[in-house]
């Protein structure tokens, strides 16, 4: 079993990196990118961080700086020069847009840094621990193995991927360790009332536009276990929210005891379809999404569709009602 010693054993063979997440960033991918370039800046390496898409404005608080980029055919057809490449929050490289083109086939060595299951289209080397909160709960403890300090600047972005991707520490991933590691950030500077506020409550009304379009397309099947949400790219045109606006509507039903899985099928400005799945446990959800060539973990999971709306919808809810013995 791989540990973060081997992580550094990778930092260690090349004097330059190229960092990159997937497509659609969020807090937890953008938190590793930026603690993971100011550890190897700290180990005096060249770095750049580049995306396949631009920070999300909800998330722009995490990168004062300016410290990731878009990538850009004009700015940066040089870089994939760099030694060593690494992705953050995806061990899925089909995930990563352009940056699979771009980066991927010549970087000199590429290193996984993620803590969901691991996608069984990869064949990629690096270091998965599912039982992690978070990617930047594995980066902080990437940073406490290679001695450096854990300042304020990493503590904030490490702090908000862990809230992200535990829901405010009530995911089933949430641990003691997850505990620890946010008492740890929280005494370096992160302040949890502060970063929850630009996460969570600093939306434009657009937002709640779209939340109530969305909802108006709620659908409960399988007696009462299944919720189906809708969100069209007329619902974006209209409102003037953004997609990445719509990531926690999927929380929504999960509120209601009834509700086992909760799916959330959306379309982009461009037409591009994908869903979301949670589950409370009954419904191993990573598997499903695998089956569409996706993935995730047991509890959310997703994936993209090259099906329009209604077939990805149709599809979706066979699966899951098969999966709780339904269909």
């Amino acid at each position: 079993m791989k540990t973060v010693q081997d992580i550094l054993a990778f930092i260690n063979t090349y004097d330059s990196f190229i960092i990159t997440t997937h497509t659609g960033p969020d807090a937890d991918g953008i938190g590793a990118e930026i603690i993971l370039y100011l550890l190897l800046k700290d180990l005096n390496k060249q770095v750049h961080v580049l995306n396949a898409d631009s920070i999300p404005g909800r998330f722009l608080f995490l990168d004062p700086d300016r410290i990731i980029e878009r990538w850009d055919n004009n700015r940066h057809f040089h870089l994939p020069e760099q030694g060593g490449l690494f992705i953050v929050d995806t061990s899925d490289e089909f995930n990563l847009g352009c940056m699979l083109d771009e980066a991927l086939p010549h970087a000199q060595g590429v290193y996984i840094i993620d803590h969901h299951e691991q996608s069984p289209f990869t064949h990629l080397d690096g270091f998965i621990d599912v039982t992690a909160a978070s990617t930047t709960q594995i980066l902080i403890d990437l940073v406490i193995a290679a001695g450096l300090s854990i300042t304020k600047k990493i503590a904030i972005p490490a702090y908000a991927g862990l809230i992200y991707d535990t829901g405010s520490f009530i995911y089933s991933k949430t641990t003691a360790k997850t505990f620890e590691t946010a008492l740890l950030l929280v005494k370096s500077g992160a302040v949890p009332h502060e970063i929850y506020r630009d996460l969570f409550e600093s939306n434009n009304l657009s937002v709640l536009l779209l939340q109530k379009r969305v909802l108006s397309s709620l659908e409960i099947v399988g007696n009462g276990s299944v919720a189906i949400q809708v969100m069209t790219k007329r619902d974006l045109e209209e409102t003037g929210a953004v997609y990445e606006d719509a990531e926690h509507f999927i929380n929504i039903p999960l509120q209601i005891k009834e509700i086992e899985v909760s799916i959330l099928i959306k379309q982009t400005l461009e037409g591009l379809v994908r869903c979301s799945l949670r589950s409370k446990g009954k419904v191993n959800v990573s598997l499903l999404a695998q089956q569409f060539g996706g993935g995730g973990h047991k509890m959310a999971a997703g994936f993209k569709s090259n099906l329009g709306l209604e077939e990805t919808r149709a599809k979706v809810i066979q699966q899951v009602l098969t999966a709780l013995g339904m269909a």
